[in-house]
């Protein structure tokens, strides 16, 4: 997807089809649609009152995808499951690696209580605006707190960390409390595919140190720039620290639930292997 595209993100409910034409007005533009639904919307109910409103969603979900075909918009319907959260930041993963230079904009007029709280709690970290039209005909965009990860993200040493701190978690992910990672271990894990942003000039007179996997000698990683980057890792909420209780000198890491989302969001496959490799199972 080019600069300039724009891509408009709706939470289905029974009026979705009515605040639609009234979000094109307000934002011209919009070059792409996603409806997420809920799981249970495409399911049946034994209930009356339940199914007519699942009914009435369906039928929004279609009068949306009818009016983006006759604009040329192209629409695509994605499902949110339980738990809704992690299952909403999978999905808004998915569209923004399909639309990574796109604008982003979130109606969060319609659908289920927690999947909204989901998509809008995510929105920051999409770089997106949130809209709503409470009445269905009158758009109002919703404040939501700036969070400066992209920047720090570009970095790609970063998503190398989190990706060597995501590979040691237990598979299945059965417990919320994932396992430290030893410092030192973490170090030599990240230490291969370390790049420094910048070119090192040899000192004068000392001999230039040969490494292996035709690593350049700029490259070399020291303990004091991981220990920078540790740092501000942690600073941004991204990892925990702790200590080894056999060892009170060794630090212990984890990713957190924010560093998780980030990397999810902004971790380059073609960075190198590793977090290519998660990026697949995560």
């Amino acid at each position: 997807m080019h600069p300039g595209n724009h891509v408009h993100i709706i939470s289905a409910g029974e009026k979705i089809h009515t605040a639609f034409p009234a979000m094109l007005r307000k934002l011209p533009g919009i070059s792409r649609t996603y409806v997420i639904a809920d799981g249970e919307t495409y399911g049946t109910s034994s209930n009356p009152v339940v199914e007519k409103e699942r009914a009435a969603t369906r039928h929004a979900v279609e009068a949306v995808k009818d009016l983006s075909s006759s604009l040329s918009i192209p629409f695509a319907r994605e499902t949110v499951f339980t738990p809704v959260f992690s299952s909403a930041r999978s999905v808004l993963t998915k569209i923004r690696r399909e639309n990574r230079k796109a604008r982003f904009t979130l109606d969060l007029s319609g659908g289920p209580k927690e999947m909204c709280m989901a998509l809008f709690s995510l929105a920051p970290w999409l770089g997106g605006e949130v809209w709503t039209s409470f009445d269905g005909k009158i758009p109002q965009r919703v404040p939501v707190p700036d969070r400066d990860i992209r920047a720090m993200m570009a970095n790609v040493n970063y998503q190398t960390i989190l990706a060597v701190l995501l590979r040691n978690r237990p598979v299945p992910l059965n417990t919320p409390d994932l396992p430290f990672v030893a410092r030192q271990y973490l170090f030599s894990q990240v230490w291969p595919y370390y790049i420094r942003s910048r070119e090192r000039k040899p000192e004068p007179g000392k001999p230039v140190p040969l490494y292996k996997r035709g690593r350049k000698p700029a490259n070399n990683l020291s303990q004091q720039t991981f220990s920078t980057f540790m740092a501000q890792l942690r600073n941004a909420g991204l990892i925990e620290e702790g200590q080894d209780s056999g060892n009170r000198k060794e630090k212990m890491y984890r990713i957190s639930s924010e560093g998780e989302t980030a990397f999810r969001f902004f971790a380059g496959p073609a960075a190198n292997s590793i977090i290519n490799q998660m990026l697949e199972v995560v």
